[in-house]
């Protein structure tokens, strides 16, 4: 199992970010990941913050600092950029880190953000579909072309190409709290892993065993992946019955990841708590510490 953190850069500094995924390398952690918004309207600042770095930019930075650990989006809003500088700026990072980057990506939730961005929310889902076939495209030679809905282009070099071949693993996320049934059929179609947010156990269970009956039929079943991001809340003492997943003991945490690399998850992400650099800290060096030797 690999084990990753969803970084709150809403309340980091970018020097508290970097330290961060520093400190979740030297601990042996696998993954360091990052949100994305561009405009923080009220909704987002109401549920979040106001504080939002560029996710490529910090993802380029963090490669500069590490050498290991694997760095994502969880997730890119996919119509917020041009697919073509999407693609360009994830191959970028994928090549500056030596290829560790992983391309989480989402269609959106903040229609008060895409309005001042001036995209089409109801379209969200159609223009996330043609830009992660365009950026797949851009990404498979070295003078692409793709005509889609939204997208086209020929005859011209895309370069830098990712250092991952064929590409970065793309993670497919959905709405949180809920099996997204368009981020499922997105997954099974172009898609690389199933990243679910905030779902109980049987409820990832479900969605994936959904996942890859739609990807049978395609012939995709044995390339998809899971890997679920659900808060990480560990607690001295047991929870017991009725416990969210990945709340409770370290022995109760353990026995949830077991249960989710049975269904076949090689990975699972897990946001930081948010009270604190030392509170993240000290989440860290027990994920390391205890919650992975006792799911081993």
């Amino acid at each position: 199992m690999n084990y990753g953190v969803v970084l709150p850069i809403w309340q980091l500094t970018v020097a508290e970010a970097e330290s961060l995924a520093v400190r979740a390398e030297e601990l042996g952690l696998d993954g360091v990941f990052v949100p994305d918004h561009i405009l923080a309207k009220p909704a987002t600042t109401q549920h979040y913050g106001g504080h939002w770095p560029d996710p490529f930019s910090l993802l380029a930075f963090f490669a500069g600092r590490t050498r290991r650990i694997r760095l994502g989006a969880s997730v890119i809003v996919l119509p917020y950029r041009s697919a073509l500088v999407a693609a360009k700026a994830a191959a970028t990072v994928d090549q500056a880190s030596g290829g560790r980057f992983i391309f989480g990506v989402g269609v959106g939730w903040d229609e008060a953000e895409f309005l001042d961005l001036r995209l089409p929310f109801r379209e969200r889902g159609r223009l996330s579909d043609d830009y992660l076939r365009a950026i797949k495209a851009a990404w498979a030679s070295d003078v692409p072309e793709y005509k889609g809905e939204y997208v086209s282009f020929a005859g011209a070099t895309f370069s830098p190409r990712p250092a991952q071949r064929p590409h970065p693993p793309i993670w497919v996320g959905g709405s949180p709290g809920a099996i997204s049934g368009p981020a499922v059929r997105r997954c099974a179609a172009l898609g690389d892993a199933w990243h679910p947010l905030s779902l109980g156990l049987d409820d990832i269970e479900k969605g994936y065993a959904t996942l890859r009956d739609l990807a049978t039929r395609s012939g995709r079943r044995d390339a998809l992946g899971l890997a679920p991001r659900n808060a990480l809340d560990l607690t001295d003492a047991p929870r017991g019955s009725g416990r969210a997943a990945f709340q409770g003991s370290v022995a109760e945490v353990a026995s949830d990841i077991r249960r989710v690399g049975g269904l076949g998850a090689e990975w699972v992400t897990f946001d930081l708590p948010r009270a604190g650099v030392p509170a993240m800290m000290r989440a860290l060096e027990r994920l390391a510490r205890e919650v992975k030797p006792a799911a081993a």
